[in-house]
């Protein structure tokens, strides 16, 4: 299956692979958990993915006085999560309706995601391609500088400003998405996509292959899907739907994917599929 971004909306992907629930419910752990918007560390001022302790003072901005101070929250939290819904859009109206995350796809749907989070968090979505490098969907290599944070009551469609078409051959398509709080468990993934965008266009009369930079960038970024898929995995995780809406804050077909553990976690990883007859 092919997959093609057109540029005016905002649109995605999905399916999930079902999972366990946990005693308590997912739906239920990821309101447990959820907290108000805070402030994240600079992922420009984190200089190595490394675990050790990172000092106050390489992401704390410059102190006018004691009510200035602005420092950055606890990058790990209890029963971090996200919840999605796939949407049915029609690219010509903008409009949209919330569709079963199951669905099988025919040619020509236009698709999109909208995500929420329960806690602040780095929000990256990535698709497999046919030569197997990872795509970054958001933030887009199309859109430089997009600002891929995503706090409490935030709602975010991915990519920003694209359209999402289906189109044959028919197959499945795999999608990675990451929310995490903490620079350095992304760290290597935040390279590799800005090293995408940095590259520079190739000439209009250059021989049609990608280029070193080109090639850099997609070696740092499936490497770091490699090590995060491996790392995170479904470690802890549970995901469950929520086909009619519970309450207010439910939309129908609702997905919600959250870390059931006991202890306080920094990253949450999981893989999605499109399903296109």
């Amino acid at each position: 299956m092919r997959i093609k971004l057109i540029f005016a909306l905002s649109l995605a992907f999905v399916s999930f692979a079902q999972t366990p629930d946990h005693p308590a419910g997912a739906r239920e752990l990821y309101y447990f958990g959820a907290g108000g918007k805070d402030k994240l560390q600079s992922l420009q001022k984190v200089s190595a993915p490394t675990k050790a302790p990172v000092s106050t003072a390489t992401v704390r901005p410059p102190v006018r006085d004691q009510a200035a101070t602005d420092t950055p929250a606890e990058p790990t939290a209890l029963h971090l999560g996200l919840r999605y819904n796939l949407a049915l859009v029609d690219p010509v109206s903008g409009k949209s309706e919330s569709v079963d995350t199951e669905r099988v796809f025919k040619n020509g749907d236009c698709l999109a995601i909208d995500f929420e989070a329960n806690r602040s968090g780095y929000l990256y979505v990535l698709a497999k391609q046919s030569s197997g490098n990872w795509q970054s969907l958001f933030p887009s290599a199309e859109m430089i500088g997009e600002a891929n944070i995503i706090d409490p009551g935030q709602k975010v469609r991915a990519p920003q400003g694209f359209c999402f078409s289906v189109s044959d051959p028919p197959g499945t398509e795999t999608l990675f998405v990451v929310l995490s709080r903490d620079p350095r468990d992304i760290w290597e993934l935040y390279q590799g996509i800005k090293s995408g965008q940095d590259a520079p266009p190739p000439a209009p009369d250059a021989p049609r292959r990608a280029s070193s930079a080109t090639q850099v960038a997609d070696a740092g970024v499936n490497k770091a899907v490699s090590q995060m898929a491996q790392h995170f995995g479904t470690r802890d995780l549970v995901i469950r739907k929520i086909a009619q809406p519970v309450d207010a804050r439910d939309v129908p077909n609702s997905v919600y994917v959250v870390n059931a553990s006991d202890k306080p976690a920094a990253t949450v990883v999981t893989q999605l599929q499109i399903k296109h007859r």
